[in-house]
């Protein structure tokens, strides 16, 4: 019963990519191989410093290092080649779907809140193959005009949940999104599958985890 009270009133705001599932090695691959396409001969590596900021700096930032200018029409393409090649190329991480569970059982309100547009949620969301009420709220890049390292993101997720931002834990890879959790005034635990360690506590994380097994502890 100990267990039961302890989430009342608590929310778990989960970024998606690199979090939920293991994807952002898959989108910087797929990614290199759709900028091909219009002319920038992309490498995986040149993506991670704008992980977490949303699919048009993502792209944009890449393609402007190799002269090529960003159009919709690219994003478009890039997203076609992702959930062409999700369900080959993206699995969700050991644990998540246990997780999630055993969260939701024990009370905590839960929300996804990725920069990414619905799309590509969508697609993740798909491979993570979780029950339509496991989350509270789904919010995307599509939702916001300011995106993470800006806290409106988790500040709208936490209004969704109906939950004040100190009762919010925030499960993060990028460093901007630990950013965003801190500046929303939350507690930002950091995953250390893009990102270091040491990246991740340098951004501001008040925890760091290897595993998603060892996010219950933290919890509690």
């Amino acid at each position: 019963m100990e267990d039961k009270m302890m989430g009342l009133g608590k929310a778990v705001l989960f970024d998606c990519d690199g979090v939920l599932v293991d994807s952002e090695p898959a989108l910087a691959r797929i990614a290199a191989i759709a900028l091909a396409d219009f002319g920038a001969a992309a490498k995986p590596e040149d993506f991670k410093p704008y992980i977490g900021m949303g699919e048009d700096k993502y792209l944009g930032e890449v393609l402007k290092k190799y002269g090529v200018p960003y159009t919709q029409d690219v994003k478009k393409h890039v997203y076609e080649k992702y959930i062409e090649l999700a369900d080959d190329f993206v699995e969700p991480f050991a644990g998540v779907r246990e997780l999630l569970v055993e969260l939701k059982n024990s009370g905590y309100r839960m929300a996804v809140a990725s920069s990414a547009d619905m799309i590509k949620v969508e697609a993740n969301l798909r491979v993570l193959a979780v029950s339509d009420n496991m989350f509270d709220t789904v919010i995307t890049g599509s939702d916001i005009e300011r995106k993470k390292p800006f806290p409106d993101i988790y500040l709208l997720a936490a209004r969704r949940c109906n939950t004040e931002p100190a009762m919010c834990y925030v499960v993060e890879d990028a460093v901007s999104g630990i950013e965003s959790a801190k500046a929303a005034g939350m507690t930002a635990i950091g995953f250390s599958s893009a990102h270091s360690a040491e990246e991740l506590r340098a951004a501001g994380a008040d925890y760091i985890i290897d595993s998603m097994e060892e996010l219950l502890s933290v919890l509690k």
